[in-house]
């Protein structure tokens, strides 16, 4: 198991640059986003452009990962693969199978995506449309020895406030997810956070679906009790709850990684950074970062 962390929370900072900090700091992998680009370079700022590839990017993109002791353990982005506009639908899904074809490319493991939602259908019929779109896309990623995980956070408010825009946030879910889309090169990427403040037991998730989780986000998360008596469960944008860095929430990671170590896990466990308090500075975000990695480092071997 390897400790790494996602680049997206550096802000302006260039890839390159957060590449560096990343090693430098002790951090063994990455994980970057790879939005749709149109730009001329392989990067803008801590993004990957995957339409930028050509011989000399790659190059420069791998020789930067060599030159500070990094593995990519992903890339990913958190389009809506559901996107009510047909055309923004067409486009995602495009966008996708591009960065699968990039990561087989460049040696990537994993690409992480979102299920999404047209927030006028429901979860259950979400969950089928986007493994009836999403298949040719899989048998790609499994034919290059790629693997596409899916994140269970809800992304709540993105479309409709206080509902959630993606709909793979639950254990039922995922069970249709794979029934729907039975493919050996699709699984999870699985927040502990995002699982815990939804209700979920973080150790039964992660023993129950050991086979399909691909890939782990290390984001904490604090619940607001009080707040919660005062804006009930139903307002999840209402602020009873909000993310943390790990260590600095309820997950217990000690607990977790053990049971990781248990199954067999041989994945990525990455930082991702959506801390407030460790947020409004390029040298508070890195603190948080230490922290977490400090925490987390002490339950690896």
């Amino acid at each position: 198991m390897r400790l790494g962390v996602s680049t997206s929370c550096f802000g302006q900072v260039s890839l390159p640059e957060a590449l560096r900090w990343a090693g430098e700091c002790g951090f063994q992998s990455v994980e970057i986003a790879a939005p749709p680009l149109r730009i001329s370079s392989w990067f803008e700022h801590t993004a990957l452009h995957v339409g930028g590839l050509d011989g000399a990017a790659r190059d420069a993109f791998l020789s930067a990962l060599d030159k500070f002791g990094l593995r990519a353990a992903a890339i990913g982005w958190r389009g809506n693969l559901l996107d009510p506009d047909l055309e923004r639908r067409e486009a995602a899904l495009a966008h996708l199978a591009r960065m699968v074809e990039a990561a087989a490319t460049l040696g990537i493991p994993i690409v992480t995506c979102q299920v999404g939602r047209d927030p006028a259908t429901t979860l259950g019929n979400s969950i089928a449309e986007f493994a009836r779109r999403v298949r040719p896309v899989a048998d790609q990623a499994a034919g290059s020895g790629v693997r596409l995980a899916v994140e269970n956070s809800p992304m709540v408010g993105r479309d409709v406030e206080d509902a959630p825009s993606s709909a793979a946030f639950a254990p039922e879910l995922w069970e249709k997810l794979f029934t729907h889309l039975r493919s050996p090169a699709v699984g999870l990427a699985f927040s502990p956070g995002d699982h815990l403040w939804l209700g979920g037991d973080v150790l039964a998730a992660v023993t129950d679906y050991a086979e399909k989780i691909f890939h782990i986000h290390a984001l904490d998360v604090e619940l607001l009790d009080q707040r919660r008596q005062d804006c009930s469960i139903l307002r999840p944008m209402g602020g009873w709850w909000r993310y943390r860095l790990p260590g600095l929430g309820s997950v217990d990671w000690r607990r977790l990684v053990d049971r990781l170590h248990e199954l067999g896990y041989a994945g990525d466990l990455v930082v991702r950074h959506e801390d407030p308090v460790w947020q409004g500075s390029l040298e508070k975000v890195k603190t948080g970062l230490g922290l977490a990695r400090r925490h987390l480092v002490q339950f690896l071997p």
